[in-house]
């Protein structure tokens, strides 16, 4: 008989049910329980001889199996349900309800449709697995692109005829989960593999490992001795029986073998940490198509397979590489080290003689076909290049005739494939690598290093792979959960360090299929988010012609958390229109595969996405963000502010580029931003919550997310594009960078999108526990000259606070920034100066020489014993003075004479000198900022300045033979400069509520600051300490 197709929609509908009434906490806890009692209930019919277990498998995992494709989407598949059904007008349109927004999936409404008048199943006539099986796989067989041994099995099988025998013979709940079948998704359901298939056969998940097909897994299992092994033991007769079976486990040529899993390091530290002082292979990730060549010398008609990620049967479309491994394992000559069959892992790229290096991985499309067809060039530049081929890096072997290779330890396979490859200079060649004992000290520091020069050169990232351990870890008991996974390392896994634009969402889109997927996410109006970017930029901003945008990438539920999601279909209701009633603005497709858009918003969203580096996408010749995620949505932000679409790609291509002459600096910037930690900008929540009041909470929320680094001039490290339209006179336009003032945002994802559950990462304060933090130079650099001169300490003048020279000892004075001095009264209170900065009306002080801002803005020296101790004479600490004398109207007055753009907005400036070798940066931060909120958010100083930055810098530059009065300080290139070598992050607050720039604090009817406090680790930031450029300079000194 076999099995009853509706016993296996009993378990997927109980688990639908779960998932949509439970918390996806909840939902995923129970999801366990209801598949044991499922497979207690329907144990006998699972094992019964009748039953067709591969069949029942390919029901139950239908997305397992990838060498079926079976050329059936959504809407070709509901015009033949239609026709299976007979279904009249009324009842089609019905049936079509998946494509209006908002609408349910096309199982749904197969369910729906067909639960009005319900089929009358005969005894006997019930459908199985078995029969289901045989139709997908005789539809599968008419498409050329499934695999190789599917389109032999083709008959001339009519797709409406073999559907149609069996939804007539379905109920309606049975049919709704055959429709998502075909569709190869069960959304919102998930059955957890590993634990399914464990109920199936305590086996079956680690012969999946070394056969990675259902077919291949369920001929071992029907193989001595695992046959007459019982499908559930007991769990101490289970590890027994399990070691023998391992003992009768061998690879087979034909059949792909699976793949170790690994986890993501999420910085240096988390990568230091999951070494766990193992010995490590530090290999190059290479960003090519992943290969498993499976060589078999007395397969006369097929010797060579190669198998791609998903376990495709890819050899016909990566033939172009059969002579570079002929060559390279030296097969058919004597000096081949294998006679029978071999098993290697490799990486296909593209290998560019003129340059003599790795093409990009764009270049792979024209050299490689999808079952014969070539995809994604049509209009990409011209075929291949006369210089350009195919080559393969190899990085592991896993079979060598008899000896079963993944059994042994990695620098034992290592060694094996050094023999049996022979490297030939752009045809193969083994992958780059070196070897990194975490047991030593320096371990985390040459990682850091090795990482950053990876970085500068735009690798992809690193695997890591212990040296000591097999390729799978069943081979080895009792180990804990991290042994025998393997380590990834890239950019984009650290928060902060991937490649972040600022891009305008235009129009959007729904897919049924990604709205079932959400349950927890109700009323989704919208799925899929247009990407576009002006053609037209200088006539919009120049002529106010009418926009012209060209869609370039698409964002959806992978590309955004799920409250960013919601707030887009929240906030999107207010300005969607139809697209053929709205003509504000005019919107051109740049890929064919993008669909067309079923709303457009008046205003387009502007959201801050990030990703890993740019690619060209297929079709088409321009650049985009790689993997592209959102995060942040800035709803006072203009699509006018973001990147032209000629600009995006000069983006792409500076970010690209690797800096050949200036290598060495790209390196130690790296270095530096690796060193700090994440490398991300961290918002720190007010300390104050007694007058923060119940706003403190929405900021605490805040307070966890992180944003991204933004500079125009070295995009080629991570940052955030943001054009800059602001008028002349604001300093955001005079320095080239982006206004001081950090726009609000409508929502923050405050989660990390890459985080993985075999291995979360703790949720604690990474500013003041990260131990990236603390160690970026030697701590004898960050040590203060101490041959200062008798008479310079007993000189010091007062702050511009007022306070007395004795109790500012560690109010590092701008003026002496080598001997611990503070700024004077004269420095400070400039004479003539009757009204503070912020009125109305500009001051004259034309005749006034402008100073360095090194003697008008206070600076302090952290890291003493007496830090935390009261000044004499006073109840308030040094690094509360410190802040007292940065929000004081003296300061305020006296950046007029250095910064008079900032003094003008309200913004005023300070510097801390820290040692991170004695004191952690992250502590010292957080210190600050405690200091600093306090002084905003409680003591409310009469008058305070709408916004400020500090900047901590390396206290290793009190060494230096630096003048504060020099006036080159007044120089954006001079700060640039410095920035490289003792810059190392920037505390910054804005006030997004002023009254022409003199609002008191506090002043809010509701009684709170509208303030923010966030921590940025962009080296451009200090730029703003200078406001000219060496022309303006001599203007101004003119």
């Amino acid at each position: 008989m076999g099995f009853k197709f509706t016993f296996l929609c009993e378990l997927l509908s109980d688990l639908e049910k779960n998932r949509i009434a439970k918390d996806a906490h909840e939902a995923d806890r129970l999801d366990f329980v209801i598949i044991r009692e499922w497979f207690k209930r329907y144990d006998c019919h699972v094992n019964h001889v009748d039953t067709d277990r591969l069949a029942l498998l390919s029901c139950m995992f239908p997305e397992k199996r990838v060498d079926r494709v079976f050329w059936l989407q959504a809407t070709s598949l509901s015009r033949v349900i239609g026709r299976c059904l007979g279904l009249g007008s009324s009842r089609s349109a019905e049936l079509g309800r998946w494509r209006k927004s908002g609408g349910p999936d096309l199982g749904q409404c197969v369910e729906d449709v067909m639960s009005q008048t319900e089929n009358e199943i005969a005894p006997g006539r019930d459908v199985t697995t078995e029969e289901i099986d045989m139709a997908l796989g005789m539809i599968a067989s008419r498409c050329r692109f499934s695999g190789p041994q599917v389109r032999r099995q083709h008959a001339a099988v009519d797709v409406e005829r073999a559907l149609s025998s069996l939804y007539r013979r379905l109920k309606s709940r049975d049919a709704k989960w055959l429709t998502r079948m075909i569709l190869k998704s069960y959304a919102p359901v998930i059955i957890p593999p590993k634990y399914a298939l464990e109920r199936f056969h305590f086996l079956l998940p680690r012969l999946l490992q070394f056969q990675d097909t259902f077919q291949g897994a369920l001929q071992m299992l029907d193989s001595k001795p695992m046959r007459n092994f019982p499908p559930h033991p007991d769990p101490k007769l289970a590890a027994s029986l399990c070691a023998m079976a391992l003992k009768h486990l061998e690879p087979r040529t034909g059949i792909k073998i699976g793949r170790p899993d690994y986890f993501k390091a999420r910085s240096s530290k988390h990568c230091y940490s999951m070494a766990n002082g193992r010995r490590m292979s530090v290999e190059r990730k290479y960003d090519g198509e992943y290969c498993q060549i499976h060589i078999d010398l007395t397969n006369k008609s097929t010797p060579i397979q190669i198998f791609s990620k998903s376990g495709k049967d890819s050899t016909d479309d990566r033939s172009g590489i059969f002579p570079s491994l002929e060559n390279a394992l030296r097969i058919g000559s004597g000096h081949c080290r294998f006679s029978r069959r071999c098993i290697l892992e490799g990486e296909l790229v593209v290998w560019s003689e003129k340059r003599a290096e790795i093409a990009d991985f764009h270049k792979l499309r024209k050299f490689l076909t999808r079952s014969g067809t070539m995809i994604g060039i049509d209009n990409d530049s011209p075929g291949p290049q006369p210089y350009e081929h195919l080559m393969i890096i190899f990085f592991d072997i896993l079979v060598l005739d008899d000896d079963i290779c993944l059994r042994k330890p990695h620098r034992e396979r290592r060694i094996i494939l050094k023999d049996v490859v022979e490297t030939i200079h752009g045809q193969a060649a083994l992958s780059e690598q070196e070897i990194l004992d975490f047991g030593h000290l320096d371990s985390q520091h040459r990682l850091e290093i090795s990482f950053a020069k990876a970085i500068a050169q735009r690798w992809e990232g690193y695997v890591l792979k212990a040296c000591d351990e097999p390729y799978f870890p069943m081979y080895t008991a009792g180990m804990n959960s991290s042994f025998g996974r393997w380590i990834k390392l890239k950019k984009d896994y650290i928060t902060g360090l991937g490649d972040t634009v600022d891009l305008s969402l235009v129009g959007a889109y729904y897919d049924a299929r990604d709205a079932v997927s959400m349950p927890s996410l109700r009323g989704l109006k919208w799925t899929h988010f247009l990407v576009g970017c002006l053609l037209n930029k200088e006539a919009v901003l120049n002529n106010r012609e009418t926009p012209h945008f060209r869609t370039i990438d698409t964002l959806h539920r992978h590309s955004m958390h799920r409250s960013l999601l919601k707030a887009l279909n929240q906030h999107g209701l207010f300005f969607a229109c139809d697209p053929d009633e709205f003509h504000a603005f005019r919107v051109q497709h740049g890929r064919n595969d993008l669909p067309q858009a079923c709303v457009l918003f008046k205003k387009p969203f502007v959201v801050e996405v990030y990703g890993s580096g740019f690619e060209k996408p297929s079709g088409v010749r321009y650049y985009t963000l790689r993997f592209p995620r959102i995060r942040k949505i800035f709803p006072d932000r203009t699509f006018e502010d973001t990147p032209s679409f000629q600009e995006l790609q000069l983006l792409a291509e500076y970010a690209r580029s690797v800096p050949k002459e200036d290598l060495s600096n790209e390196v130690e910037r790296w270095r530096k931003r690796l060193k700090i930690g994440s490398g991300a900008n961290h918002n720190v929540p007010s300390t104050c919550s007694s007058e923060a009041g119940p706003e403190a909470n929405s900021d605490s929320q805040e307070s966890r997310a992180s944003s991204h680094d933004r500079d125009e001039s070295h995009i080629s490290q991570p940052r955030s594009y943001r054009v800059d339209t602001q008028d002349s006179d604001k300093l955001s336009s005079s320095n080239g960078d982006e206004s001081l003032s950090e726009p609000p945002v409508i929502c923050i994802d405050t989660s990390d999108s890459n985080s993985s559950a075999a291995n979360p990462i703790c949720d604690s304060n990474i500013l003041t526990e990260n131990e990236n933090l603390s160690r970026r130079k030697p701590s004898a650099q960050g040590r203060h000259n101490n041959n200062m001169q008798e008479s310079e300490k007993t000189n010091t003048p007062t702050t511009g606070y007022g306070l007395d020279s004795n109790e500012t000892a560690d109010l590092v004075s701008s003026r002496s920034i080598r001997n611990g001095l503070a700024p004077s009264k004269q420095d400070t209170e400039p004479q003539g100066l009757s009204k503070p900065p912020g009125a109305s009306g500009p001051s004259n002080h034309a005749e006034k020489r402008l100073k360095s801002p090194l003697t008008t803005i206070p600076v302090y020296k952290s890291g003493k014993p007496s830090d935390e101790d009261t000044a004499p004479g006073s109840s308030v600490s040094r690094l509360e003075e410190f802040t007292q004398a940065l929000l004081s109207p003296e300061t305020m007055i006296s950046l007029e004479q250095s910064n008079p753009r900032a003094a003008r907005q309200m913004i005023v400036f300070g510097i801390i000198l820290v040692n991170p070798g004695k004191h952690p940066l992250g502590k010292e931060i957080q210190r600050t900022a405690d200091a600093l909120s306090k002084a905003l958010f409680c003591e409310r100083p009469h008058i305070a300045p709408s916004q400020g930055k500090i900047f901590f810098l390396d206290s290793v530059i009190l060494q230096q033979d630096i003048q504060p009065e020099d006036i080159k300080f007044c120089l954006r290139e001079t700060w640039s400069d410095l920035s490289r070598l003792y810059y190392y992050a920037c505390l910054q607050w804005n006030s997004s509520e002023s009254n022409e720039g003199n609002t008191a604090v506090g002043s809010n009817s509701d009684g709170r600051l509208p303030s923010t406090l966030s921590v940025t680790f962009d080296e451009s930031e200090i730029q703003a300490l200078g406001e000219y450029t060496s022309t303006e300079l001599a203007n101004q000194i003119r």
